[in-house]
């Protein structure tokens, strides 16, 4: 009677660990047709344009812009001196003076201060993009967290399905005298530290959801779901990769804007040594009489004035403090290739190592995890092998998988990282350029 009770068991067993996976995947579709499907390029577009840090630092670059456009000759100042008390001249009584007087800087002052205004203007816009680079880098993270963990927790799901399966059985086998209470014991205590994984995978994923809720600038619901497009790794070699790197950077860009700023304020410094002008008419407002020598004739004089630079102590020390900073850009230069070479360096490494990860899981282990998993089943079915064997397997599959998508999760991670050291979009712009 008992040796019946077990195969109807173990068949039960079989049968429902067959049927189990359809189920789910019923399920899978069922979930994925009533959750939002977040896209990443549409994420992507959605924060650049309506992020409000990238939209204020824009718009800072864009109030910077219109400077150049206030740079222009002072404007004229207008001289007028009533006299009381007229002063006698050959001509009759001066009774007024009515002037115009205008300062025109040395040639090409204002060029140079409309240059340095534009080179400011286009420093700042490309901090912006460098702004809006770094922010676009943690949205890729976080869509790349919320993946793994959307695709750990419906691992979770179907595993702890297997188990609760795992546990109806082993509870039968123990009422029928063919079991173990411990097997019982050992699922709960599987069950219960799933549910505990669970929780902290939860946690996370809001988390980031709340991450790409602020970046985007709009609430996101918890149950967004997120896909990921087939990726792979780009065949260039390490020296076009720097190259690449060492010139789309925008942190490179706005290096040279500095320098050329730099160069324009020097010469801008330089030409303080030489004078302003001045330039101005006058009009002399005099009174007719009832003499005949005097005419009583209006006069006008034409006069001009030069500022000295005598304070050239002060703009020799201003020209040195431009060639310091020159100096100090150069070295700032030096350093960005290093780092930029350096990193891109160590990515790649990266990228090569967790490439090799999940090859050695799709290609080896988890393939021998599942060819263990059927023969230890077919074990179990005949009686080869006891409960806690079978379970043994379920759980080593079940953590190889785990274990797949974090090093999944982690190659994405990696090429994110990549592109914003590269300075492109994409990895697939490489190729299609």
């Amino acid at each position: 009677m008992k040796s019946t009770q077990f195969a109807v068991a173990v068949w039960l067993s079989i049968l429902i660990l067959i049927g189990l996976p359809s189920q789910l995947y019923g399920q899978a579709l069922l979930d994925a047709q009533t959750d939002t499907l977040l896209s990443l390029n549409e994420l992507l577009v959605e924060v650049r344009t309506h992020n409000p840090v990238i939209h204020a630092s824009y718009l800072e670059a864009d109030a910077l812009a219109l400077r150049s456009q206030q740079i222009a000759l002072p404007d004229p100042a207008i001289r007028i001196v009533y006299q009381p008390v007229g002063i006698v001249t050959a001509r009759g009584t001066q009774r007024s003076q009515w002037g115009v007087e205008q300062q025109i800087p040395y040639p090409g002052k204002l060029k140079l201060q409309s240059s340095v205004a534009d080179q400011t203007a286009k420093l700042k816009s490309f901090e912006a993009e460098a702004l809006t680079d770094d922010l676009l880098l943690q949205v890729k993270h976080a869509y790349f967290t919320l993946y793994r963990i959307q695709e750990q927790k419906s691992r979770i799901i179907e595993f702890r399905k297997r188990l609760q399966n795992f546990e109806e059985i082993a509870t039968k086998r123990y009422e029928v005298g063919t079991g173990v209470q411990q097997a019982i014991l050992k699922i709960q205590l599987e069950i219960n530290s799933l549910i505990q994984l669970q929780l902290k995978l939860s946690a996370e994923g809001y988390t980031a959801t709340q991450i790409l809720s602020r970046l985007a600038n709009r609430p996101l619901s918890i149950d967004t779901r997120v896909a990921i497009e087939p990726s792979f790794i780009v065949d260039i070699d390490k020296a076009t990769l720097i190259e690449i790197g060492s010139s789309q950077r925008p942190e490179v860009d706005a290096l040279k804007t500095t320098a050329k700023r730099a160069d324009d304020q020097l010469a801008l410094a330089q030409k303080q040594f030489m004078p302003d002008f001045r330039f101005g008419i006058t009009y002399f407002d005099i009174a007719p009489t009832g003499v005949s020598s005097v005419t009583g004739r209006d006069a006008i004089g034409v006069g001009a004035s030069i500022e000295i630079p005598l304070q050239r102590s002060k703009r020799r020390a201003h020209i040195e403090e431009v060639r310091v900073l020159q100096n100090q850009i150069q070295v700032r230069q030096d350093a960005l290739y290093i780092a930029i070479a350096t990193e891109i360096t160590d990515l790649i490494h990266q990228l090569k190592e967790e490439s090799q990860q999940l090859e050695l899981f799709t290609e080896a282990l988890i393939p021998q995890a599942e060819i263990a998993l059927q023969a230890t089943l077919s074990s179990y079915s005949t009686g080869g092998t006891d409960f806690m064997d079978l379970l043994d397997s379920e759980r080593m599959l079940f953590s190889l998988h785990m274990k797949y998508d974090e090093a999944f999760a982690r190659y994405l991670l990696v090429t994110a990282s990549l592109e914003r050291a590269l300075g492109v979009n994409s990895l697939i712009d490489l190729i299609t350029e």
